[in-house]
């Protein structure tokens, strides 16, 4: 029997990161793997698992819980057959709402191929006091269904931020399995063993109506002879652009940091940046969230792959121009 979690979270909350800390805390006996899902089209995410390591399966361009149930449950499928792991980790994109996706995984389907273990939801507490995230039907979902809160990026937050956390966990019904506060993505893995409670799937669902471009479809990849793919989706009020770059082109690191450091200001209304690209310092993942970007060296893929997800729709001609001009030609 393979043990399931989800680690879920709104856009930019560090799903990634964490779930990274968590596979590096897995017993040398056990193999785990990742089922990853992103709202665009890149698979950036499941670059960087990869590039980590993890044993991943993407179903990129939409959301989980909204594509049709075909193209999760032939990944989820596919990564149990092929991989056999102990202990899967399933990462919904942070627009999506992971009802349809508990619903599935407890399923007369899966009752013999899996056990539900703890969900897990990341909370930037800054959030809490944004109407933007309060209001929105996805971000309180995923707090709901979790039976493990973690307040993540508690480093930035202020006093009042760690209190309305604490006061969501107090309100809770039915009571969350633990809470926690932690910087960087640092969860520890013992929060997966605590219990899953059934009971918060019994809870009234906020709806889920969005809609995205296109349904989801195979990870994509540079073809032969191929240097450079655009490719550009929307759904749930966001848009997503992001490119697959060959990795025989390098990047300036100080260009593409002064690229992101001019996204805050950016018509289009960023939301989230990431990229594992190709740097004349070596191969790096740089993510960008809240005017901040943060960096970690990583092992070479074969391409670079960077992507914007944004509230309006972007330039993505001028975006494009400006991202190529961070080429080193040295």
């Amino acid at each position: 029997m393979t043990r399931v979690h989800l680690i879920t979270g709104f856009l930019g909350v560090g799903k990634t990161t964490a779930i990274l800390n968590l596979l590096e805390q897995s017993p040398a006996n056990e193999k785990w793997a990742v089922l990853v899902n992103e709202f665009g089209e890149v698979g950036v995410d499941g670059a960087i698992l990869e590039a980590n390591g993890a044993v991943v399966r993407e179903v990129p361009g939409g959301c989980l819980c909204c594509v049709s149930g075909l193209p999760f449950q032939m990944g989820l499928n596919m990564l149990l057959a092929k991989e056999k792991p102990d202990v899967l980790l399933i990462e919904p994109t942070g627009l999506g709402h992971p009802r349809k996706v508990l619903t599935t995984l407890r399923s007369d389907d899966y009752r013999e191929l899996l056990t539900a273990g703890a969900n897990l939801c990341l909370i930037d507490p800054r959030h809490l006091s944004d109407p933007r995230y309060t209001g929105h039907d996805t971000f309180n979902d995923q707090i709901a269904l979790a039976d493990v809160l973690v307040a993540n990026k508690t480093d930035l937050c202020s006093d009042e931020d760690l209190a309305a956390f604490d006061a969501l966990v107090q309100s809770s019904q039915p009571a969350k399995a633990q809470s926690v506060r932690v910087e960087q993505g640092q969860v520890e893995a013992a929060l997966l063993a605590l219990p899953s409670n059934p009971e918060r799937l019994q809870l009234s669902d906020h709806g889920h109506h969005h809609h995205h471009s296109k349904e989801a479809a195979a990870p994509v990849a540079l073809e032969a002879g191929e240097s450079l793919r655009r490719l550009e989706s929307h759904g749930e009020g966001h848009f997503s652009c992001g490119w697959l770059l060959t990795g025989d082109w390098v990047f300036s690191l100080d260009a593409l940091r002064h690229w992101f450091d001019q996204l805050d200001v950016n018509a289009s209304k960023v939301v989230r940046a990431k990229a594992l690209i190709h740097t004349d310092q070596g191969h790096y993942v740089l993510n960008w969230r809240d005017g901040v970007l943060s960096e970690m060296p990583t092992r070479a893929l074969e391409e670079s792959r960077l992507e914007l997800i944004t509230e309006l729709k972007s330039d993505a001609d001028a975006l494009e121009s400006s991202l190529l001009r961070c080429r080193s030609h040295g």
